[in-house]
């Protein structure tokens, strides 16, 4: 029998990190996560490498809306404090429901005062109100979306990273919401040179997403981090880089409630 999410933890050992960001942006972070947003239930952590580049958010936003910023920041001036600052940017546009493709144009702005800095970035918002999830990345892996059947989707069309003179948006990609899905956002930490369609669909398979992805989805940051470290890191090869993960899950105990699809994907 496969043991269960807190059984793991018990045997995995902690990950040595040092911070990537100040110590009151983690703490920010640790206690927002995890949350429950009506529907919604999500977690996330950030596994520090030697670059210290990777930030993640996740805002609440009207009628029940959550959305998920994953940015990886490559920059020769203050990265810590770009990185808040396109963060800042990126929840305003899930607050203000403004559309994801103007939301990465407005990044790319961001970037106008930065020198020659690129940026690395998945955006993900979930509407309970319109049952879908839109997805658009820059330069990041595909998203992962484990649905109650098992079947793994990935989603988010290959786009290279943003920089100030970015004048095209990546293209959104709008995905059907059925409940139970859990989603899972990695940054590039995990697979580096390697194959990233490969490697998200081998994470999301270590991790048992579709079996385990409301518990995960549960865990406090630093308890998402052993278990990452004990599922994941024996399979999947580390590299200097920071390793993102965020793990969101339609609560299936709340669909009564919802007008999500029942049953298996539309996809």
């Amino acid at each position: 029998m496969r043991p269960a999410p807190a059984d793991l933890l018990v045997t995995g050992m902690p990950f040595a990190i040092r911070p990537a960001v100040s110590a009151a942006t983690r703490k920010l972070i640790a206690r927002k996560l995890p949350l429950k947003q009506g529907l919604f239930r999500v977690s996330g952590v950030v596994l520090e490498g030697e670059r210290h580049t990777d930030l993640l958010d996740v805002t609440s936003g009207p009628a029940g809306d959550l959305g998920v910023v994953v940015l990886d920041l490559s920059t020769p001036d203050s990265p810590e404090k770009l990185a808040r600052s396109l963060a800042g940017i990126a929840a305003r546009g899930f607050r203000e429901q403004t559309p994801l493709h103007a939301v990465m144009l407005d990044l790319a702005r961001g970037l106008l005062e930065s020198g020659p800095s690129a940026l690395r970035v998945t955006l993900l918002r979930c509407s309970a109100a319109d049952a879908r999830v839109e997805v658009t990345t820059a330069g990041m892996p595909p998203v992962a979306c484990a649905h109650r059947d098992r079947h793994v989707t990935l989603h988010g069309l290959p786009a290279p990273p943003l920089t100030a003179s970015s004048m095209t948006p990546p293209a959104v990609e709008f995905v059907p919401l059925t409940w139970g899905s859990s989603w899972l956002v990695s940054s590039d930490g995990f697979s580096d040179d390697l194959e990233p369609l490969a490697v998200v669909r081998r994470l999301a398979e270590e991790l048992h997403l579709a079996d385990d992805g409301a518990a995960l989805a549960q865990l406090p940051p630093h308890a998402l981090r052993g278990l990452l470290e004990t599922r994941t890191f024996a399979a999947t090869r580390p590299t200097l880089d920071d390793a993102s993960v965020v793990v969101l899950v339609a609560d299936p105990s709340a669909r009564s409630h919802s007008g999500i699809q029942r049953g298996k994907s539309a996809l």
